[in-house]
């Protein structure tokens, strides 16, 4: 059941990615620069905004562990 999460987490980033870049596909950017938005936001971030931008991107693998770890104890 928790890895049903983690997939509906992986699909909704995918379909946000191919959101932008579709969007920018037709617009009439080329493909080589509709990544660029990547980097772009990468480059201009501090190291605290970084920490919580990698934090955020990794909670639901934290919540779906503590929530499996939590059902392993009560099985015990």
């Amino acid at each position: 059941m928790k890895i049903k999460i983690l997939l509906i987490y992986a699909v909704l980033a995918i379909l946000g990615l191919s959101i932008v870049i579709s969007i920018d596909w037709l617009t009439g950017t080329p493909f080589s620069r509709s990544f660029s938005f990547l980097t772009s936001i990468l480059v201009t971030t501090t190291f605290q905004e970084l920490v919580v931008i990698i934090v955020f991107l990794f909670l639901p693998v934290i919540q779906v562990a503590l929530e499996a770890r939590q059902k392993k104890k009560q099985r015990q």
